[in-house]
């Protein structure tokens, strides 16, 4: 039953990539379709994101009144709506189906993300680490089945295919048998039964270690989205290279993060999470400054490729670890995070946009450098004051005990 519990999370992870990716790899067919600018195209592609945000956030409330699994299928359902745009209605109506689809992918993404962590106790790496390699593998592989239907003439059939897509999965969170985890997935219950004696809230203790661990979930969106949006173009520049072959850029780094997530869980677990996490951040940054000062272009894609690899475990891992610290809260707490990593997906890339159009090409190496940096300092601080809390409650425990 587990299997089968992380089977459906892998494909509906692999789903909702595609329903993140699709409208950014059709907007030029649909732009001209519909005659509309790339200014439009950026409020289609805004819409998708503050649905997406608004289903992150409204995650731990619907979970408390609904349960886990019909909370899946009623981002799953959102999700389906977008198949109205195979049918091409007026440009209007385009905006409140991404913005459904947004919702959708958020409510399904965060649950998924939270059931598995609250069910695979003592596996959660190697289980988000598949998770993880399903959304890569999804957005590795729509720019192929983008590029088959585009060049038949019939793009909007991706729109049909996900659909499609979505309502098999559906139907089989809806029907299917999952055993012993069934009450997990009816209710908002939590595995791990020492957690159900926790705190509903944060405190004042623990409050800033989920300030810490938002801010690295913010930095991480931010540099992952930049990454993939200004690599080829920053490679244009910097390495005077065709289109064509900058473009690769974002292939190379995509084949990284699967192939480094699929390792994540192993390494992870062998070294430890803290570890592990610390080891990749430093890693990153490591990357981040030889890309700025390197001038050979075939070192540059090689670059690339270890910065996947690097960035491919940092998502899970974090997730993990700041869950540790707050058991019996995991809806919340990845509500939050998630919403995070969204926010700085939206916001970062801005920054670097526009240093793109005031400095060198370069300077943005330096910037996602400067945020990977940060990124650090965030986990150090995160580690120290989880570190200082556990001594705190042993201290407060054999206080209790004495006084006993």
């Amino acid at each position: 039953m587990m299997k089968r519990l992380l089977w459906i999370s892998f494909f509906s992870y692999m789903l909702i990539a595609f329903t993140l990716v699709i409208m950014g790899a059709m907007l030029p067919e649909i732009l001209a379709y519909y005659k509309q600018n790339y200014s439009n195209g950026g409020l289609l592609i805004f819409s998708q994101f503050m649905g997406f945000l608004f289903g992150v956030i409204s995650m731990p409330l619907l979970v408390n009144k609904l349960g886990r699994r019909n909370v899946v299928i009623l981002g799953l359902i959102m999700i389906s709506f977008e198949v109205f745009a195979f049918f091409l209605p007026s440009w209007p109506f385009l905006f409140p189906l991404v913005w459904l689809a947004g919702f959708g992918a958020g409510l399904a993404e965060a649950c998924i993300a939270s059931i598995i962590l609250v069910t695979f106790q003592g596996q959660q790496a190697r289980a988000m680490s598949k998770l993880e390699v399903a959304f890569g593998l999804g957005a590795l592989l729509i720019p192929f089945l983008s590029s088959l239907l585009i060049s038949k003439g019939i793009w909007e059939y991706a729109f049909l295919v996900l659909g499609l897509s979505t309502f098999m999965i559906t139907l089989g969170w809806k029907l299917l048998s999952f055993g012993e985890f069934e009450e997990i997935l009816f209710k908002n219950i939590n595995h791990n039964t020492s957690a159900k004696k926790e705190s509903a809230h944060y405190t004042k203790k623990s409050f800033l270690i989920i300030i810490f661990s938002a801010m690295f979930f913010f930095c991480y969106g931010g540099s992952e989205v930049s990454i993939v949006h200004f690599f080829p173009s920053i490679f244009m520049e910097e390495w005077d290279i065709p289109n064509a072959l900058a473009t690769i850029t974002v292939t190379i780094y995509w084949l990284a993060m699967v192939i480094g997530r699929a390792l994540t869980g192993v390494i992870s677990e062998k070294i430890t999470y803290k570890f592990f996490l610390l080891l990749i951040t430093i890693g990153g940054i490591v990357v981040l400054t030889l890309l700025a000062l390197n001038e050979n272009i075939w070192f540059a894609f090689f670059l690339c490729f270890l910065l996947g690899l690097f960035m491919a475990g940092m998502f899970a891992i974090a997730l993990i670890i700041t869950n540790q610290y707050f058991p019996g809260q995991t809806e919340k707490t990845t509500s939050i995070l998630l919403a995070m990593n969204g926010l700085g997906g939206s916001l970062i890339p801005i920054m670097i946009g526009r240093s793109m159009d005031m400095y060198p090409s370069q300077i943005s190496f330096w910037l996602l450098s400067s945020i990977m940096l940060v990124m650090l300092i965030l986990i150090i601080g995160v580690q120290i004051l989880g570190y200082n809390n556990k001594k705190v409650s042993i201290v407060e425990q054999e206080h209790r005990f004495i006084k006993k």
